[in-house]
This record gives structure tokens, C-alpha cells and sequence, in this order.
């Protein structure tokens, strides 16, 4: 589903603004070197824009960015290369001419690890032919034997890691002084990601084999075949070509990693007002239209980050919080309302984003906490995506797909909840016996074409990191949404307010379409979106028509439905 998954617009824009405004490449605005032998046939680093090339639509994009970092180079004072501010988390350094090289200026996290001083290719890691091509620049740069457009990759021993270096102009009375900046670069090639990054350049898949030679070979001086495809990509040069390829890389594979539970997407913290801390997961793009999550009870956020790399390609910024009980988010206090909980973390999680009226997208049974901080927060979101909604545990029948011990813990939900905590202590060794994907089988009838979908996704790693979440706080999360889901419809009605789309299955057995319709069905502004052919898993065998209804949702909100 994501393996061919293509890169937006918006993500390239977005990467290459996060590639050019930097402060290390204020150089670009010092005064030039001058013309003629000894300073590379006179062409600055951007001679490449008054080239007859073609003028791909990202152009306009670079030009922008150079405006914007140009506007911050006047503010701070218009530094040089040597006064540039190095308070940033990238790792880059300036050297100046010497044995190995003599240090001008560094990052922070550079000038830390640099710190003891000693010999510069040591101290940045360089292999042994990395460092002998390093000194030979170095005195290439010193005696002028060099052009400004030139750019060596140099091999670290760390995998993945590289040295972008490139000669920097810094001026000097009666002769050219030039300096070498090395950029850490943290990048390696990807068949899987080469497709999407080419055809973001508006190039074939065969055309950019130059950029595979640079970032998978052992170093050196970069192809200049490179020079053309940074023109067809509308980049100044091959070294902002190399950055923004190396940054779209990383992204798109860690997008793949994240949607494949390889890795966890990143989390943070926030604090509501009474002082519970909680934790929240992000997805998606950087920027663009916020969505909160609102995850339901058994599979957290499993549904949601399988589909890391649509998100990013359609510009959601989501925000998943763990409910309290969940992940890293405090367990609730004795009698307090869940709702009441809940909704106090999403506003603590809206003003501490800045959040402008993001819409709500909830699975299963998070579709009563999502109906309740709709209605409590109408004028501060969008509106309410609610996906094969599970709003009650009324009966142990719901759950009759499985036997023995998860039977058990649905009878209990449902009838006896005061055996859960101990169920609960055994929830490990229950899911070593019946699997991980018994969680979403017991949604699905036997024979059914759902349950057929579901045996062919490799959902294991999605599954075993949620239920990790699930467990942290021993299933107290699991007890709180219990209690809140055996309050059932009493907390579901929606407000006037409140823009609704409920997405169901014609064949959700748990959660029967006929009860969907008696709950939601004469509410206003309440949308009922059905689809005959999905049953209880719907967020995971047909995640389009999910994305489709937050799509619709965001522009109604928007006017432009």
C-alpha cells in the first residue's frame, strides 16, 4: 500500500526551505571571489541561474528560500562564514588551511565533540582514504587549485554518515582566501525511496543512477553529471542538490520505517491544568491542517501509523495522544471521569501546538472520548471523523469471535468488572497464546473476506508496539475506557455545533450498522458514510475511504466544500 508511495509537492517545497535557510550557508551572500585563475574560472556558486536550462516549477521555490535566508543574514548583522551562529542541532565545521585543517568556526554539537582538539579527519570520524582526499582539498583550496563549484563526499566510519565539503569564500587583502565547509550528512541510498525522489524532480528513476554513485560509493569528488539534474531540478547547485536528496531520503524511508513498526514515530510531553502529564505521538507532515487522534481500545495507534506516508503526502499533521492509563500518560485518580480527562488533555494539547481548529479522527471505541471533547471544544475544532465508531460494551456477544481467555476478558468488560485487574496482570501471556492479530480477528467473521485481508497484512510489528503502549501503565487505560464505554451512547450526543462523518462497514459484527444509524442517525450535522463491502476493520482494509472523509472534512471546514 505505501510501497510506491509518491512524494507531494508540499513535502518537497517544505524540505527544500528546510535545506537553504540555513545559517552555515550564509556564505552565499559574502562578497565573491574574483574573476580569473586561482578562484575557479570566476563563476560563483550560483552562475548555475544564468544558465538557457529548463525552469522546473521547485525553482521558484529555492529563490524564495534564498530571499528568506538572505532577509535573516541582514538581521543577524550580515556575519561571515568564520561569526556565523553555530546554535543549531546540525553537525558542520569550518577549516580553515594546515595539516589536516585548522578550525575557524563549528557548530555546537561539533565544537563539542571537537573540543580536545588533535587532528580534525580523527576527529570527525573520516576513514583512512576519506582523511588522505580531505588534507589533498584542503591544499587544493590553500593554493587556489580549486573551483567554487566543486563538492567531495567524504566516508566516516559510521554507516550512513558522510562529509559534504565544499570551498567557502571568506575575503582577504591582496589574494583569495578560501576555507573548506564540511557538512555532516546523515543519508544513505534507498531503491525504495530512489523512484518517488526522482520523479519529485521530474525525472525517470534511471536519471539520477549519478546521485546513487555519490551517496553509495566510498567518497569523492561528486559526479558532474550531478550539475545537470540539480538544473533539472531547479536547485542552484549540486551541493543543495545533494542536501535536499539526502533530507527527502531520510524522510521517505523513515515514513516507511514508522508505517511498518520498525520504529516508533516521534513523542512528546504536555502538561493539562491540573498537572497530569501525557504523552502524544506526531504523524504525518510538518505543516498543514492539524488532526488530533483519538485512538481506540485495543490497537492504539497501530491503524493510524500505517498510514505515516499518505499523511505526510497529504499534508495532515496529526497529533496522537495516549489517553490517560495508555503509553506514558499518568493512569487517572480514582472517580474521575474519563471524558472529563480526556478533554482537559486535548485542550492543554491544542493551545500548547497552537493548534487552529484541527478536526478529530477516532477508531472504535475512541469515538465516545472524540464525540465528547467535540461537543466541550466545538468552537476550537473542525469537526469529528469518526471510523467504524464502537460506543458500548453491552453484551459478551460483541466479542464471540474469540474463546477462553479474551472471551473471558470481554464477559468481564461487560459483566464482572471486578475481575479486569487480574485478567489484566495475565494480557501478556494471552497474546503469546493467541497472537497479536487475535486482537482484530475477533472483529471479523470466520470465512469472511475481511478476515481473508487481514491474514495477508503483516501487522505484527504495528500490533506488538501498540500493545507494548497498551501495557505500560498495566492496563490502566483499558479499565478507564471500560467504564467509559459502559456508559455507551449516554455521552455520545452531539451538539448543534458539531460537524460529524461517521465511516462504517455494512459487515461490522462488533458494532452493527443498524445500531450506528439508531444512535447517530437523526443528529445534526451528523454525516453517516457507509461502505457495504468493509466490516470491523475498516481503518486498515480500506484506509482511502478514511482519508477521503478527512480530506472532505478539513476543506468543508475550510469553505471550500
Amino acid at each position: 500500500m505505501y510501497r510506491a508511495q509518491a512524494l507531494s509537492q508540499d513535502q518537497v517545497v517544505a524540505a527544500i526551505y528546510e535545506t537553504i535557510i540555513r545559517p552555515e550557508q550564509f556564505d552565499r551572500f559574502s562578497a565573491g571571489p574574483p574573476a580569473g585563475p586561482g578562484g575557479g574560472g570566476g563563476l560563483d556558486r550560483w552562475g548555475v541561474f544564468g544558465r538557457p536550462r529548463a525552469v522546473p516549477s521547485l525553482r521558484a521555490h529555492f529563490s524564495r528560500a534564498m530571499l528568506i535566508q538572505e532577509q535573516q543574514w541582514e538581521r543577524a548583522g550580515r556575519p561571515g562564514p568564520g561569526e556565523c551562529a553555530g546554535d543549531c542541532s546540525r553537525f558542520w565545521l569550518l577549516a580553515g588551511a594546515g595539516s589536516g585543517g585548522r578550525l575557524l568556526n563549528a557548530s555546537q554539537p561539533a565544537a563539542w565533540q571537537l573540543a580536545n582538539g588533535g587532528d580534525l579527519p580523527a576527529a570527525m570520524g573520516l576513514t583512512g582514504g576519506a582523511a588522505d582526499r580531505w588534507r589533498i582539498f584542503l591544499d587544493q583550496v590553500r593554493g587556489g587549485e580549486f573551483s567554487w563549484q566543486e563538492v567531495l563526499l567524504l566516508d566516516t566510519r559510521r554507516p550512513g554518515e558522510r562529509f559534504l565539503c565544499r570551498p567557502v569564500w571568506l575575503g582577504g587583502a591582496g589574494r583569495p582566501f578560501a576555507a573548506v565547509m564540511a557538512e555532516r550528512l546523515d543519508c544513505e541510498w534507498s531503491e525504495e525511496a530512489a523512484g518517488p525522489v526522482a520523479a519529485a524532480f521530474g525525472l525517470q528513476r534511471s536519471e539520477i543512477d549519478p546521485l546513487k554513485a555519490v551517496m553509495n560509493g566510498t567518497g569523492g569528488q561528486a559526479a558532474a553529471e550531478l550539475e545537470q539534474i540539480a538544473a533539472r531540478a531547479g536547485a542552484p547547485g549540486t551541493a543543495e542538490l545533494i542536501r535536499l536528496a539526502g533530507f527527502l531520503f531520510n524522510e521517505h524511508m523513515r515514513d516507511l520505517k514508522i508505517a511498518r513498526g520498525a520504529l516508533l514515530p516521534p513523542s512528546e510531553e504536555v502538561e493539562d491544568k491540573s498537572g497530569r502529564r501525557s504523552q502524544f505521538f506526531r504523524f504525518g507532515a510538518e505543516t498543514g491542517q492539524p488532526v488530533i487522534y483519538v485512538h481506540g481500545v485495543l490497537d492504539g495507534i497501530a491503524p493510524l501509523q500505517r498510514l505515516q506516508p499518505q499523511l505526510r503526502t497529504l499534508g495532515f499533521r496529526v497529533y496522537a495522544p495516549m489517553r490517560a492509563g495508555y503509553g506514558g500518560s499518568v493512569p487517572l485518580p480514582r472517580g474521575q471521569d474519563p471524558a472529563d480527562a480526556f478533554v482537559q488533555q486535548l485542550d492543554a494539547l491544542i493551545t500548547r501546538k497552537n493548534l487552529q481548529r484541527p478536526v478529530l479522527l477516532s477508531h472504535r471505541g475512541g469515538a465516545l472520548y472524540g464525540c465528547a471533547a467535540a461537543n466541550r471544544l466545538h468552537s476550537r475544532i473542525a469537526g469529528l471523523v469518526a471510523v467504524a465508531s464502537n460506543c458500548s460494551i453491552a453484551t459478551p456477544q460483541q466479542f464471540s469471535g474469540l474463546s477462553g481467555y479474551a472471551w473471558l476478558v470481554a464477559f468481564s468488560a461487560a459483566r464482572a468488572r471486578w475481575m479486569l485487574p487480574g485478567l489484566m496482570k495475565a494480557w501478556s501471556g494471552a497474546l503469546h497464546w493467541y497472537g497479536h492479530k487475535a486482537l482484530l480477528k475477533v472483529q471479523t467473521a470466520r470465512n469472511s473476506r475481511e478476515r481473508a485481508i487481514l491474514d495477508q497484512m503483516d501487522l505484527l510489528p504495528l500490533l506488538k508496539q501498540s500493545q507494548l503502549l497498551f501495557r505500560q501503565q498495566g492496563g490502566a487505560g483499558f479499565l478507564a475506557d471500560v467504564q467509559m464505554m459502559r456508559q455507551g451512547s449516554r455521552k455520545i450526543a452531539l451538539t448543534r455545533h458539531t460537524r460529524a462523518v461517521f465511516v462504517h462497514g455494512g459487515e461490522d459484527r462488533v458494532a452493527p450498522l443498524s445500531d450506528i444509524r439508531d444512535t447517530f442517525g437523526g443528529q445534526q450535522n451528523a454525516q453517516l458514510c457507509v461502505s457495504q463491502e468493509a466490516g470491523a476493520l475498516l481503518f486498515y482494509t480500506f484506509p482511502e475511504l478514511v482519508l477521503t472523509a478527512l480530506q472532505d472534512c478539513a476543506s468543508a471546514a475550510q469553505g471550500k466544500a
